[in-house]
């Protein structure tokens, strides 16, 4: 089973996770419901000015936890598509966050579980991550 969001972005659901779409994306949920990966999807406005992911996901880093210079983000190779990545944790969340966009729509992606889950997760969000598609 995949979860779609209109005609913006597509991503396997793994057995026992749920989707919980929304207007924005959506977020899916672990089994043992105390992970999730949220979505927000966005078409881009203007493709003569299209938004730099590097700096929108350091800008957000910036803001919600420490200063992160746009050199600091991984970039990762998807078809069609950019993709920047950024990990962390809080001493009691693990959080890894991704930014994917293309010449129509772009995606920020934030998997956040528990410190001690976080390594039970590891392997399934990166086959999450790079199976992500974006449909525009």
């Amino acid at each position: 089973m995949r979860a779609e969001h209109q005609d913006l972005f597509s991503l396997p659901v793994p057995e026992g996770w749920q989707f919980y779409p929304d207007d924005h994306g959506g977020s899916l949920i672990t089994p043992c419901r105390t992970g999730v990966l949220h979505l927000h999807a966005e078409k881009v406005a203007d493709v003569s000015e299209l938004p730099n992911l590097t700096r929108m996901l350091a800008g957000f880093l910036t803001l919600h936890h420490k200063p992160v210079a746009t050199d600091e983000l991984l970039p990762i190779k998807l078809p069609g598509a950019l993709c920047f990545a950024y990990q962390y944790s809080d001493g009691e969340r693990a959080v890894r966050v991704w930014i994917v966009g293309n010449e129509k729509a772009w995606t920020f992606l934030n998997f956040q579980v528990p410190l001690a889950s976080h390594a039970a997760y590891t392997a399934v969000v990166d086959s999450l991550i790079k199976d992500f598609q974006l449909l525009n």
